[in-house]
């Protein structure tokens, strides 16, 4: 009965934050800033796990990032 009520006020929460046009979910791990250096080190040749490691991530979520950037970046050049 109490993960039924849990998840209804999780949707209402959820709910709410997106009609006040809030994110909702898992804050991302890397800013828009971060991406941007990592995606340029990597194309002067670092390697992608070293520049994960000093970004305190793993290879995955500086991967996940960098798509994050590329689409970003192309969006931007057609607007």
């Amino acid at each position: 009965m109490e993960r039924i009520y849990m998840l209804e006020r999780a949707a209402g929460a959820r709910a709410a934050k997106q009609a006040r046009g809030l994110p909702t979910g898992r804050p991302a791990k890397l800013n828009a800033t971060t991406r941007a250096g990592a995606a340029q080190r990597i194309k002067e040749g670092a390697i992608p796990e070293q520049v994960a490691a000093e970004l305190g991530v793993s290879r995955s979520t500086l991967y996940r990032e960098l798509r994050k950037h590329r689409e970003s970046t192309s969006r931007e050049q057609v607007s």
